[in-house]
């Protein structure tokens, strides 16, 4: 019977192997990983995995930079995560922490495939709690070097954090981290990225989170407190160098008023709708309504919706003008989370939206 290639492999995984076949080796396993089946077969060799993780730590760069990237290729399939989360390195570590560890070592070169294996972790929902106690102790770190622009002196951007952090936030006791760690609230550092004209990856991140807070009213008032500003980076994106009258320019927030006409809306679609998803949910109670009315939401959404040619985003930003412009006595409803829809209605509705979108 024929050996295993990939078990003939296994000498050359080592430390202590010629540097020059530990190159060939790992640049075989990385077009390996690169396919489904590839990642199947992989999975199905411990040694090989095991002798991947701890490769990640070479002395020599380019090794650990192709050992770190098999590991991406591998966790961009849910089943690669969950079959990963069951290792560690020889020194006891696993691959949560050791990749904490890498994205938190300003001199490691490639952080940002650690950083990216982090984010293609949490980006699955039933590991979550699995991996919440690994990354608590370590998460003051983590925004701290992702705030600090110039943290890996290696030339990694570690943009990757932010969909990280946007991924926690499913979680209840990150979102009650994000708004009230002491003494510095996480999300205030996470606000300023809405608009890193840099990197659609910090941008997303940091807006996805904001989302995942507005998804859960207990947030809601922290959200809309005057000292957080939220609408100033939340409608920022959105805005393009129209002008208002007098009345709808005084009701912005200061920031936002008489920008220049030169002022470009955000290329990026997917934060788009996020932004619109996170106002939709600050519509949910009444006082997070009036607050959206009091401060010029419908005039920039009406402006918006006259650039906006993707038609499920413009149907994200009718929805939200379709609460705004009814007075309160017309939405009859408290809170709208709390209004049962039959199901035959969501149908209906469901129904009028996929016609509205086919039909732009």
């Amino acid at each position: 019977m024929a050996a295993d290639p990939l078990d003939e492999l296994l000498q050359f995984l080592t430390p202590e192997a010629r540097i020059d076949l530990r190159h060939i080796a790992l640049d075989h396993l990385v077009g390996l990983s690169g396919t489904e089946d590839g990642i199947t077969t992989l999975l199905s060799h411990d040694k090989v995995i095991q002798s991947i993780i701890n490769l990640t730590d070479d002395k020599i760069e380019e090794v650990a930079k192709n050992a770190l990237l098999i590991l991406v290729n591998i966790t961009a399939n849910p089943r690669g995560v969950i079959e990963l989360l069951k290792y560690k390195s020889d020194d006891n570590k696993n691959i949560v922490k050791l990749c904490i560890g890498y994205v938190l070592n300003p001199d490691k070169k490639d952080a940002d495939a650690a950083a990216m294996i982090l984010s293609n972790i949490t980006r699955v929902e039933t590991e979550l709690d699995s991996v919440l106690d690994t990354f608590l102790p370590h998460l003051n770190d983590i925004l701290n070097a992702y705030v600090n622009i110039n943290f890996n002196k290696k030339g990694s951007n570690l943009n990757f954090i932010g969909p990280m952090i946007s991924n926690l936030s499913c979680c209840h006791s990150i979102r009650k981290w994000l708004t009230e760690e002491n003494p510095h609230i996480p999300l205030i550092k996470l606000l300023p990225f809405c608009s890193y004209e840099l990197s659609n990856i910090r941008r997303g991140g940091a807006m996805g989170t904001i989302r995942n807070l507005s998804f859960d009213p207990e947030f809601h008032e922290f959200l809309l407190s005057n000292d957080l500003e939220l609408l100033t980076y939340l409608l920022n994106p959105i805005m393009g160098g129209e002008e208002y009258n007098d009345e709808e320019m005084d009701s912005l927030p200061i920031s936002l008023q008489y920008l220049p006409k030169e002022k470009q809306r955000d290329n990026d679609i997917d934060i788009r709708k996020m932004i619109l998803e996170t106002l939709n949910k600050l519509c949910m109670r009444r006082k997070g309504r009036e607050f959206l009315r009091d401060n010029g939401v419908y005039y920039v959404l009406r402006e918006y919706h006259k650039w906006e040619t993707d038609p499920k985003v413009r149907l994200a930003c009718e929805n939200v003008v379709d609460i705004l412009i009814q007075k309160e006595d017309e939405v009859g409803a408290e809170d709208l989370s709390a209004v049962e829809v039959p199901d035959d209605m969501k149908e209906k509705f469901e129904k009028m939206d996929e016609d509205y979108i086919q039909d732009k």
